[in-house]
C-alpha cells in the first residue's frame, strides 16, 4: 500500500538501519526504512487477527462443553 511520500530527516542507528538492510536483503536505506515498516504493521495486523480467532475458537470450545 502506497501513500504520500515525503522527504525526511531523521537520526538514525546506523548499526540497527545496516543489519536491518541485512536482513531484508533490501539495497537502499530507504527501501530499507519502508520494507521495515510494512513488516512492523503487517505483524500487528496478524496478531490482531490471531488474537480474535483464539477468542472466537474459546468461545466455540465453551459452547461445545456446554452441549455435553
Amino acid at each position: 500500500m502506497a501513500g504520500k511520500v515525503q522527504r525526511k530527516n531523521y537520526r538514525i542507528d546506523m548499526t540497527k538501519l545496516t543489519r536491518a538492510r541485512e536482513v531484508l536483503g533490501t539495497k537502499t536505506e530507504t527501501e530499507t526504512i519502508h520494507r521495515a515498516l510494512d513488516l512492523v504493521a503487517d505483524e500487528a495486523a496478524l496478531a490482531k487477527a490471531l488474537r480474535a480467532l483464539v477468542v472466537k475458537g474459546h468461545e466455540h470450545i465453551e459452547a461445545l462443553d456446554g452441549d455435553r
